[in-house]
């Protein structure tokens, strides 16, 4: 974000790998006809050919360049409107709402989380889309206008955060159609199950309690077991390092735990009582222990990359160690 005058303006520029590797396609593919243009032995009309696929494909590495050295922003947010590329200016005041929600914007596609900007007159606005195809949009008045992660560096959830900080009034809410939170999954149990009996096992004899803790953001994890014996003088350490078997399992049990909206846990324990056969499983999706160092912001960015969640479940020090 930075300043121009009194006005605050974000811009998003998309990821550059696509670019380079387009770049790179288009550098081999106008180089493979030289061997053909430049060859004295070729017939005329195939350097000819050659020739016309060398100046295409030039013409590919140029628009790549001039991509990738001066690039357009996908997403230009102000504190008036925002710009979405390949259509034109929204002022705030022709949006009603933007909604959140997870789905397959296309045929055959991943689902994938989106935020659906509803305008006010949406036959207004496609009147005035002047991108390439605007008048297939202007034959679908009703076409929706939908901001995706594919286009973004960031997670959509954090635009939304950026545009209402632009526009405090804007209304934001879930899609009403949107999957509901999905109930406690046969996975997380059978991983759960697993856990407790990989811990167990670990466990030295005459032990009372224990307690497995853990934290993983990104890539970024911390995990230990602490124990309380039966006989406080036995030859016994009173801390255990997890096995692989046990790191390998807590990160299956961060995947299965994933809500599209809420995303996963963060950090969390498992506590195991001799005379009880039941574990207690205490999950957090917003805080680590105070213990930990806070995570790098390169590992809070993996960790909302791999794991997106709803704007207002992102907690506040993980919004801030990002920006």
């Amino acid at each position: 974000m930075h300043a121009s005058g009194r006005e605050s303006i974000t811009e998003y520029y998309p990821p550059r790998t696509g670019a380079i590797i387009a770049l790179v396609f288009f550098l081999l593919m106008t180089a493979l006809p030289g061997f053909v243009v430049f060859d004295g032995s070729q017939q005329l009309v195939m350097r000819l050919l050659g020739g016309l696929a060398m100046a295409l494909f030039g013409f590919g590495v140029y628009a790549m360049l001039e991509d990738l050295l001066r690039p357009q922003p996908t997403l230009l947010v102000t504190d008036q409107g925002f710009t979405y590329r390949g259509f034109p200016h929204v002022a705030w005041a022709e949006v009603e709402r933007v909604r959140l929600g997870i789905g397959r914007l296309r045929k055959g596609g991943r689902a994938e989380m989106f935020a659906e900007v509803v305008l006010r007159d949406p036959v207004e606005f496609r009147d005035r889309v002047q991108a390439l195809g605007d008048v297939i949009m202007r034959r679908n008045p009703d076409r929706r206008l939908f901001i995706v992660a594919e286009r973004l560096p960031v997670p959509v959830p954090m635009v939304v955060d950026v545009m209402r900080e632009h526009h405090p009034g804007l209304s934001v809410r879930a899609v009403e159609d949107a999957p509901p939170a999905a109930p406690r999954s046969p996975d997380r149990d059978m991983v759960e199950s697993a856990l407790v009996s990989a811990l167990t096992e670990a466990l030295p004899v005459g032990w009372n309690l224990a307690v497995l803790w853990f934290s993983l953001v990104g890539d970024d994890g911390h995990a230990g077991i602490q124990l309380e014996l039966t006989d406080p003088d036995a030859d016994h350490t009173d801390e255990l390092q997890p096995s692989e078997e046990i790191l390998t399992l807590l990160n299956r049990l961060k995947e299965v735990c994933y809500d599209q909206m809420t995303g996963t846990w963060l950090s969390g324990q498992v506590v195991l009582r001799a005379a009880s056969t039941k574990a207690e499983f205490t999950l957090s999706f917003k805080e680590i222990p105070d213990w930990l160092p806070i995570p790098e912001p390169d590992e809070c960015r993996r960790e909302l990359a791999k794991y997106p969640r709803a704007g207002d479940e992102i907690p506040t020090w993980l919004r801030q160690r990002i920006s």
